[in-house]
């Protein structure tokens, strides 16, 4: 069987900066990775980070610091969340930076900046590269290729993590299956960064009963970890923190799946599009201002919706006119009008009708629900005054033939909870005591440890690329 110094299961963000910060010092790394390829959500994450006090922020002019950061964290936050871990966490965030900006890390131009898609930070502080994170995979694959032709990485791809084993009360050995039947790996130190579980939707069920799951999530992220780790006593927790990300569209109906690099609506703020629609749940009433510029207020709002979704209805002119900015903005975002229309004619999210009695027949809205809807919003725009939700922006009345509707979910591109670390990364168990030989980093610890109960711009990619390299830096 064969051993090593650190024997890490996932090879994705905090993976593979944990394997290259300890193969760099010399260590024997071994790596397990499910996929037959590493990096992981890498390949799909937008990749924003965020850190106080950066030489970005300088060079920008901007003033911010490390306590200034974590102020604004627990603002957002309401200081919930792991408190050391967070800290830890913005701590170390500036000293990641540095890493990737000395490896060649290319940042997109208008960073620093403020997200809005989140409740967003005072200053400008989220960066990331102009291929998102493929940015930061480009810097750290050819370290890791570095060191897997030195012989310091050796990367066991298409292991599936299905056991693992102790001796003398340490965690020393994971076990595997593979093509060839079961393999065992031993290693002085174990670091589990397998990732989160939004796509496995019977464990997301058995932590968020009656929650609906229509998931954006990594395809691999089907909770290996969180299993295995529970079954040796690791203690989950922060799944009450949950939060969904609005804007997400079935492509299939009913398939619990959506693409946020491909098909995803503009309904997370109105700070990048204002409103030229309204939006209606299942019983066809509106049930916010669609200019809402909160996102939190708005994912609240909608989980109190059936289902968790929403409607989003419009006429022929909203789809077509440019706002009063001359800047044509559709709903779904990337999309041309020609490329939404032909989406309308599958009639899968997104569809059109004549009339709004056959909108409705094609959603499955009642008819008169969604008429007396659109008629009385119709009075508001003549009127300037929604006296309801108290929607500010109210310049397109919805008259104009043919009708759409899309069909919006609360959807979930990230879990918050996870397994239970202390200050060192080390994995607790549920009486609060280390499980000797045992890490985590990663969206294993869910992004309730890192983020509290909000979502907080770059607080997920940023603790992990800064966890994994502080295990690989400390253990030996």
């Amino acid at each position: 069987m064969m051993t090593y110094d650190i024997l890490i299961v996932g090879a994705g963000t905090a993976g593979m900066s944990c394997a290259i910060t300890a193969a760099q010092r010399g260590l024997k790394v071994g790596v397990i990775e499910k996929s037959d390829y590493y990096g992981g959500a890498l390949h799909w994450s937008g990749g924003h980070m965020s850190a106080g006090g950066t030489h970005l922020q300088r060079e920008k002019g901007i003033e911010d610091s490390v306590e200034k950061h974590l102020k604004e964290i627990n603002q957002i936050n309401n200081k919930s969340g792991d408190r050391l871990l967070i800290e830890k966490a913005v701590n170390e965030a500036p000293k990641t930076i540095e890493w990737l900006d000395d490896n060649g890390m290319e940042w997109a131009p208008e960073c620093p900046r403020i997200i809005y898609g989140h409740v967003p930070y005072e200053t400008p502080r989220t960066i990331y590269g102009p291929e998102k994170a493929m940015s930061i995979y480009k810097v750290m694959a050819p370290l890791w290729d570095e060191q897997v032709t030195k012989g310091n990485i050796e990367c066991h791809f298409e292991h599936t993590f299905i056991a693992l084993d102790k001796k003398e009360g340490r965690f020393d050995t994971v076990v595997c299956n593979t093509i060839d039947g079961e393999r065992r790996y031993s290693g002085k130190n174990i670091v589990i960064t397998s990732g989160g579980y939004g796509s496995n939707p019977a464990y997301f069920q058995e932590k968020h009963p009656n929650i609906p799951l229509v998931s954006s999530c990594y395809p691999t992220a089907t909770a290996d970890g969180h299993v295995i780790l529970e079954k040796q006593g690791a203690k989950f927790r922060f799944g009450d923190y949950h939060l969904p990300s609005l804007g997400g569209m079935e492509e299939e109906e009913g398939s619990g799946r959506c693409d946020f690099n491909k098909a995803w609506a503009m309904v997370l703020t109105s700070v990048y599009r204002n409103p030229r629609d309204i939006y209606v749940n299942a019983n066809g009433e509106r049930f916010i201002a669609e200019d809402e510029v909160n996102p939190e207020k708005r994912e609240l709002a909608t989980m109190q919706q059936p289902d968790w979704c929403f409607w989003v209805v419009f006429d022929e002119d909203g789809l077509t006119s440019n706002d009063e900015n001359g800047n044509h903005n559709p709903i779904i975002i990337g999309r041309t009008v020609e490329e939404m229309k032909a989406e309308a004619a599958k009639g899968n999210a997104l569809c059109m009708a004549d009339t709004i009695d056959a909108l409705a027949n094609k959603t499955g809205l009642p008819s008169e629900s969604l008429q007396k809807t659109i008629a009385h919003y119709n009075t508001m725009v003549q009127t300037k005054r929604d006296a309801d939700f108290g929607r500010t922006y109210l310049e397109d009345e919805i008259k104009t033939a043919p009708f759409y509707a899309l069909k919006v979910h609360a959807s979930v591109l990230v879990t918050f909870g996870g397994i239970k670390v202390d200050n060192d990364l080390r994995v607790l168990d549920a009486e609060g005591k280390p499980m000797i030989g045992l890490y985590a980093a990663g969206e294993v610890l869910g992004l309730g440890a890192t983020s509290g109960s909000s979502f907080c711009s770059g607080m997920a990619i940023t603790p992990a690329l800064s966890f994994g390299r502080m295990l690989g830096s400390t253990l030996s």
